[in-house]
């Protein structure tokens, strides 16, 4: 038998989710497939979405262009920092622009390329952060039209607050307002921010959601990634004995099996009360987890060398007890050294 780790993602969940968030915030959405698509495989994703959604983002332009190789039709925004403006030109990706510095080196290429501006609004990342810093850039597009403004957004840093995210959003729309003047054509307004979904934002073309459509911080969605693995070993120990590094020593008898990943794949190696599923009963972790490997107590179990066992399924589990949020948890298991995966359809 082979031993292996396996990642499922769950295709119905991720449209389900899609359409959830698309019903209840009236807007279309474009989907954030950043960090390898929060460590559920943007590629997958991607094809998976695509014939709901036009729209996707990533951080960079090479996540970009490697999702560019699977669909040649739908829009990519790169939302970070790129600084190869040709090739975005070459492969019809679109990028965000914050400074006139940028633009000015876009324009000496002499090809069409399409960008967004991204306004700074409060969270002091990258943006553009002074309205006459605005209109200077515009100005410079407007003599510049090979540069084709495809789009103006912000990002809400804390949408649990709506006291600073309605700030926020008050200050998009004085920008937006000046931006008016200028009639641009074609041009999409959009905004993005996790929690952002059930707010009434009538003057944008699209909202950005990312971690959402993977199952977390919105009410009603579904989870969609499970990753498993197969025992590779079972033993017995004595009261006394220890069970991996450190000092946890047997209280009495037990039953250990041996899950062959470990921190180096993503699971929090100082996590406490950590559990895989077999078959619905809970399987506790003993002992610290190993950068390749860690061991279950399986004392009270029928399973047997090749059994597989779901050791993740809820990011927000991890999280308890802990610094860490889903984010920090999904995108650590883009290390998961899975040898298998599968997209179930239905």
């Amino acid at each position: 038998m082979n031993y292996f780790s396996t990642r499922y993602i769950y295709a119905q969940n991720l449209i389900y989710n899609y359409k959830l968030l698309c019903e209840r915030s009236k807007h279309k959405i474009i989907a954030v497939v950043k960090a390898n698509a929060y460590g559920h495989g943007a590629e997958n994703i991607t094809r998976l979405l695509a014939p709901y959604c036009n729209f996707f983002a990533t951080e960079n332009l090479q996540e970009a262009i490697r999702i560019r190789r699977i669909n040649k039709n739908i829009n990519l925004l790169v939302l970070g920092y790129c600084i190869d403006f040709k090739k975005a030109a070459k492969e019809n990706i679109c990028i965000t622009c914050d400074n006139i510095s940028q633009l000015k080196e876009i324009a000496k290429l002499n090809e069409k390329i399409n960008i967004h501006l991204k306004i700074n609004t409060g969270m002091n990342r990258l943006g553009i952060k002074t309205k006459h810093q605005f209109i200077k850039i515009l100005k410079f597009i407007k003599k510049n039209p090979k540069i084709i403004l495809g789009g103006i957004f912000t990002h809400c840093f804390d949408c649990k607050n709506k006291e600073i995210t309605n700030t926020q959003i008050e200050i998009f729309k004085k920008y937006l307002k000046i931006f008016k003047k200028f009639n641009f054509k074609n041009t999409i307004i959009h905004i993005g921010g996790s929690g952002l979904i059930d707010y009434k934002i009538d003057f944008v073309d699209y909202i950005r959601t990312g971690i959402a459509l993977y199952g977390y911080l919105e009410n009603g969605v579904k989870k969609i990634q499970k990753i498993s693995s197969r025992i590779i070993k079972i033993t017995g120990v004595k009261k006394g004995e220890f069970v991996g590094y450190g000092e946890t020593k047997m209280t009495k008898n037990k039953k250990i099996a041996v899950v062959p990943l470990g921190y180096a794949d993503g699971i929090p190696r100082n996590f406490e009360n950590l559990f895989v599923l077999f078959h619905n009963q809970k399987l506790n972790v003993i002992g610290r987890i190993c950068m390749d490997m860690f061991m279950i107590d399986v004392s009270d179990s029928k399973i047997n060398v090749g059994d597989e066992v779901t050791v993740f399924f809820d990011a927000s589990i991890w999280t308890k007890g802990t610094l860490e949020t889903e984010y920090d948890v999904l995108t650590a298991l883009n290390n998961a050294r899975v040898n298998n995966i599968i997209v179930v359809e239905k």
